[in-house]
């Protein structure tokens, strides 16, 4: 759904939260929203299934409107910066035109799974079986957006693809579809993180457009696995000018 290939801020966590809270909302909010609250820890947190970030998000919603916290969350995106795919702006460039460069970015991404799958290699840890890549052919938007009208749509990568095709119930293909440390043990729990959480993830999917397109976008969470959902799947609005000048079809 984007550039795998980054590297990752190996720092990601509570701070980063803080760091987007502040920049927004300024310290003192920051020292009200957190007083008296255990902190969430990005290592141990799926240790008590995730009840300090429950915690966290339901006094965030509390103090702030949907969308404060929509707009924060979107910029906390695991730590990423559109300048990390910054490869992805020429790319896009010497194409000129918004569907060829999807479909470029979508077949090499798909190249790079069938020779994972043939050389019995693994993603971030996961074999590519047969199963998988065929799951990941019929689901194209998981490796590059895909365009409908003004807008790009975007799936997520299930965090565990051999385990999330394997399970029979609901709860957990959405337990083994959720990347998320701060929330995936709460989907076995008797309460789930919020699914405003997954705002985060909108931004770290938009965080590769706004790279090639080299501007701030909008975007929604059209399906969260918090939310009960499947699978996280997200929408991002093309802006007008760019669809009169890079869409040619």
């Amino acid at each position: 759904m984007g550039d795998t290939k980054i590297n990752y801020n190996e720092s990601f966590g509570i701070n980063n939260f803080r760091i987007e809270i502040c920049a927004a909302l300024g310290d003192e909010f920051w020292e009200m929203l957190t007083d008296g609250m255990i902190l969430p820890n990005i290592e141990t947190e799926g240790k008590c299934q995730c009840r300090n970030m429950c915690a966290f998000m339901r006094r965030f919603e509390k103090m702030a409107d949907k969308e404060t916290v929509r707009s924060i969350l979107c910029k906390v995106r695991h730590g990423l910066r559109p300048s990390q795919s910054s490869w992805a702006r020429e790319k896009f460039l010497q194409t000129g035109d918004l569907d060829v460069f999807l479909k470029n970015h979508h077949d090499a991404e798909l190249e790079n799974f069938i020779k994972l799958n043939n050389e019995d290699k693994d993603f971030y840890g996961q074999k590519i079986t047969d199963e998988v890549l065929e799951f990941i052919r019929k689901n194209p938007a998981m490796l590059a957006p895909v365009r409908k009208g003004n807008k790009l749509i975007c799936m997520a990568f299930p965090c565990d693809m051999q385990e999330y095709l394997k399970a029979k119930d609901s709860t957990m293909k959405r337990y083994n579809a959720c990347h998320c440390p701060f929330a995936k043990e709460s989907i076995l729990s008797g309460e789930t993180v919020s699914a405003a959480l997954c705002y985060c993830s909108l931004g770290h999917v938009m965080n590769f457009v706004e790279a090639f397109l080299d501007r701030e976008l909008e975007g929604k969470v059209v399906h969260s696995v918090l939310s009960g959902d499947l699978t996280c799947e997200y929408e991002i609005i093309i802006p007008d000018d760019i669809i009169e000048q890079y869409v040619k079809s």
